[in-house]
């Protein structure tokens, strides 16, 4: 990273030539030179290009500073305006991770100082956020693999359409894709991926093309930590739901054809006022409408004053452009958007004038009279579309991310389950309580030895396992997921929650199922005989352990005494395949190893929790 921190190596005289350097874009004293050098953890981080890795400009401008305060004027603690009046006027580029960091801070965080806030963009924070960024990672990946395995998640949008349209519009450089797209795709899908799983971000329209801007200044830590202070500010930077992202749409509509009578109806004909159809502003940040220097211009400004920006400069935008359209601009939605980006990337585009207009001024010294509705109207206007919004919801059912079971690196490595493949498809064979865990292994034939007394003995303060089976000359591993503790008995024990699986090659699951067994009407005693073969969950004996059964005597998944054997076949309830395959009903065994379930909150195994009314009537 990018950081001034690298400074603190080079000789005095060195330093001394950089610093000259850098000050060229400035008018700090030296005074204020001599206390940055004196206490480097002061100074500022630089911002830093993740998505593209293209060097960023290291100078400022007048009126910024290297070290907190972060602008010079600063009228209290309490007082932001002359941070916002600056923000308006550009935040220099070298500046926008500190100064982006700080401002979302500050609106997340109103009861901490000034002081406090700025420490957020400086070096003395650096270690906190990327120390907490990779505590993140590693909560959510248990291996390189599972990173690897990770796609953008679903935040309101077809993911997959989603990726494409973030790559054509963010990381393309002169018609194509830049050098370091793929890693700015992984750092851009990180980032998404913990912010859903960590962060319970299910649905934002807004939150992927927000994060691919925030990582074009800042690296993936940074990011991460302003999209979890963006969430923690309540409603100031985006909608958290499809009601209020609805209601959002629903209100700029209604202060467009409050302030902007002509355009709104000219839109509206068309179909491009409607909550579905202005998503090139509430969805995609105007990344398709405007020049990447003027959406990051408004990110400037949005960072503090949030979404009442996106509000006041759209409408005003929209306005302008529909003065330089022509009537075939107006025939459909599709064509009226092409316009506005015909308009707004021609050179006779004025970004900072039509800026300042919307703050209304209409130039150094006059303000017009027509201003802006103010936040707490805007929210009022919002609240009462609510009801309006409840309507168009489509009441979308939350998917459960697909993601793999997580694993505890213990003594004795993992192998079978190693890779994020296969333990994404373990996670989808379990039942639904037991997808949110983590894999600890408890035994290995390899190392514990090749006797079920030694299994029996590791899985006894364990009640829900995984055991897996490696298939000797064959490529398959096959298993079964047990309810209760595998321990001897001459009982039958389990319930129909057990499964059956082959892990690979071709992984499936079978589910026991009392669709096709004894109907509860019979009460002879070959139906009673029946119903407790069909009830054959697990059963463990001196020599051999088993998963469903049959009349016959076969299993569904069957273990010898050494493990060094095993058989499988169709058993009733399971209705499953051979798991080895039709043509291995016996085969021999290699590796095995068994795993009990951890819960991802704090690690606690699953089958920890004292059941009070156990043994009631024993």
């Amino acid at each position: 990273m990018n950081f001034i921190r690298q400074l603190a190596g080079t000789p005095k005289a060195k330093k001394n030539e950089d610093w000259r350097a850098r000050l060229a874009g400035g008018d700090r004293s030296t005074d204020n030179l001599a206390c940055d050098q004196q206490d480097p953890l002061k100074m500022l981080v630089m911002s830093v290009d993740t998505l593209r890795n293209i060097e960023i400009d290291q100078t400022i401008k007048s009126g910024w500073r290297y070290s907190p305060p972060l602008y010079e004027g600063q009228k209290g603690d309490d007082d932001a305006r002359p941070l916002k009046m600056m923000c308006r006027e550009g935040i220099p580029r070298a500046l926008r991770s500190a100064v982006w960091t700080t401002s979302i801070v500050r609106v997340a965080r109103p009861y901490q100082s000034v002081a406090e806030t700025e420490e957020y963009g400086t070096l003395g924070k650096i270690k906190v956020l990327d120390h907490g960024w990779e505590c993140t990672k590693q909560s959510l990946f248990s291996d390189q693999s599972d990173e690897d395995a990770v796609t953008i998640p679903d935040f309101g949008t077809d993911p997959i359409e989603a990726e494409a349209q973030l790559v054509q519009d963010h990381l393309m450089v002169g018609g194509n894709l830049c050098a370091t797209g793929v890693k700015g795709v992984k750092s851009l899908t990180l980032v998404l991926y913990a912010a859903k799983e960590n962060l319970g971000i299910e649905y934002c329209p807004l939150l992927p093309d927000l994060t691919a801007l925030l990582l074009s200044a800042m690296p993936e830590s940074y990011a991460y930590a302003c999209i979890r202070e963006m969430k923690n500010g309540g409603d100031h930077y985006f909608p958290l739901s499809e009601m209020e992202y609805i209601s959002w749409c629903k209100t700029f509509g209604d202060i467009m054809r409050r302030m902007y009578t002509k355009t709104a109806n000219a839109m509206a004909r068309i179909g491009a006022l409607s909550h579905e159809d202005i998503e090139p502003i509430f969805r995609r940040f105007f990344v398709t409408i405007l020049k990447r220097e003027h959406v990051l211009r408004i990110l400037d400004i949005y960072t503090i004053e949030g979404y009442k920006i996106v509000f006041r400069f759209a409408s005003l935008l929209l306005c302008f452009c529909h003065a330089y359209m022509t009537p075939e601009e107006f025939e459909t939605k599709e064509k009226f958007w092409d316009g506005v980006k015909r308009v707004s990337h021609s050179d006779d585009f004025m970004f900072d004038v039509l800026l300042k207009q919307s703050y209304g001024f209409n130039g150094k010294k006059y303000r017009s009279r027509r201003s802006f509705p103010r936040r707490k109207f805007i929210r009022k206007v919002m609240n009462y579309n609510e009801v309006w919004a409840e309507e168009f919801c489509t009441n979308r059912v939350i998917s459960i991310s697909e993601k793999p079971l997580g694993y505890v690196q213990g003594n004795i490595p993992i192998l079978l389950a190693k890779k994020a493949s296969e333990r994404l498809s373990l996670a989808e064979f379990l039942p639904l309580a037991y997808k949110s865990t983590k894999l600890e292994l408890i035994y290995s034939s390899d190392v514990d030895g090749r006797s079920l007394d030694m299994f029996y003995k590791k899985c006894s303060r364990a009640k829900h396992t995984i055991t897996l089976i490696e298939v000797l000359n064959s490529d398959a591993v096959i298993g079964m997921f047990a309810t209760e503790t595998w321990h001897k008995s001459n009982k039958v024990y389990g319930d129909g929650n057990c499964v059956l699986f082959r892990l690979k090659p071709n992984p499936i699951c079978f589910h026991w199922s009392p669709i096709g067994g004894v109907h509860s009407g019979d009460n002879n005693d070959d139906s009673i005989e029946t119903e407790a073969i069909f009830k054959h969950f697990m059963v463990g004996k001196d020599n051999f352990l088993s998963m469903g059964s049959n009349e016959n005597g076969s299993s569904g998944l069957r273990l010898n005494a050494d493990l060094s054997r095993g058989s499988s076949a169709k058993a009733r309830g399971f209705d499953n395949d051979p798991l080895a395959g039709s043509d291995m009903a016996d085969f021999d065994v290699g590796l095995v190893e068994v795993y009990h379930l951890l819960r991802e909150m704090d690690g606690k195994a699953i089958d920890k929790e004292e059941d009070i009314w156990k043994g009631m009537f024993d």
